[in-house]
């Protein structure tokens, strides 16, 4: 689709008019950081020792995971040959390899997927089960592997019983994941296997479960602007989308569970690789609710890289641009 080529253009590049940085997604590892110019020339190994360091960090371990596999995708052959029979090795294989099917499918709604692109997109999801399962034996108490295979089941469109079991099986392992959490939230979305109603009932679930500090409430916002996202896809309203995101996030059931959710977030905020994530899905659904307070709290956590997609590009305008105006509105 030119649409996710596009997208793809704006993602890791500066966007002029706002001073944002537009990246593909929001996270923090300085260590990642430093390395990555290694696994874009190619040289794959200080990857994979990093992986090997984040030891039983499973939120840090599925972090560098997809970071790595979306920067190495076509470089498929070199880590299957770096890999081996070693757990992160084939853990790496197996999600660049899901990462780089992806790519080919891209991210539009099947509806606006060519049958020729679906063709590919399978014949390549088809060959990273065999490296995940085979990681997970290896280390059986990981659930790294059982994460990416959420985003394989999807892609292979897998009953919704066996996404269950997969899981399940993730849970079993380590029940409190970021990764994890945030991957099931997409199963259960109405654009996937599941619905609005589905989606919100988890996130809420989660986030009445949350200790203080605990990243995974931001669940709540991401749910929030899920349904938005489909209500504003569907909709043959003439009202801007702005208006809407905002008329929808700052009904009063809504903006109160949220900010009660971002409270106990930010209360015991702490370092993480999801921080700053947090701070943009709890902070955009403040300001667009028009509590510029809890807003400017929240946000000075979020730094000054954006993700194109949610929450800043639901509005349909640049996600920089969106962001930057808000930033300049709050006195950040």
């Amino acid at each position: 689709m030119l649409i996710n080529r596009l997208v793809d253009i704006v993602v890791s590049i500066m966007d002029k008019t706002s001073g944002m940085e537009v990246v593909w997604d929001v996270w923090e590892d300085p260590e990642l950081e430093r390395i990555l110019p290694d696994i874009r020339a190619g040289r794959l190994t200080p990857g994979l020792d990093l992986v090997k360091a984040a030891g039983e960090n499973w939120d840090l371990r599925a972090l560098r995971i997809d970071v790595l596999s979306r920067e190495a995708a076509a470089r498929l052959d070199s880590i299957e040959k770096l890999a081996g029979d070693d757990a992160d090795g084939l853990l790496w294989l197996g999600s660049a390899r899901i990462r780089a099917a992806w790519n080919i499918r891209g991210a539009a709604r099947a509806r606006y997927v060519s049958s020729e692109q679906f063709e590919k997109f399978w014949e390549g999801l088809s060959t990273a089960p065999e490296p995940l399962l085979r990681a997970a034996e290896l280390r059986p108490n990981d659930p790294v592997p059982w994460d990416c295979l959420q985003w394989f089941g999807l892609g292979m469109q897998l009953d919704r019983s066996e996404l269950d079991n997969i899981w399940d099986q993730l849970c079993a392992r380590a029940p409190r994941t970021c990764a994890g959490h945030f991957s099931r939230a997409q199963v259960l979305c109405n654009k996937w296997q599941g619905s609005n109603e589905e989606v919100l009932a988890f996130a809420r679930e989660v986030a009445s479960s949350c200790q203080a500090g605990d990243p995974r409430a931001a669940l709540l916002p991401l749910a929030h602007f899920e349904v938005i996202a489909d209500l504003l896809d569907d909709t043959e309203s003439d009202e801007d989308s702005l208006s809407f995101v905002r008329k929808c996030i700052s009904s009063p059931g809504v903006a109160a569970e949220i900010a009660d959710a971002a409270d106990r977030w930010l209360v015991a905020a702490q370092p993480h690789p999801h921080s700053a994530d947090a701070a943009h899905l709890f902070g955009a659904a403040a300001y667009y609710a028009g509590d510029a307070h809890r807003a400017r709290e929240l946000l000075k956590h979020a730094g000054r890289r954006v993700s194109p997609y949610l929450p800043w590009g639901l509005a349909r305008v640049s996600a920089g641009r969106a962001y930057a105006k808000a930033r300049r509105e709050l006195g950040i």
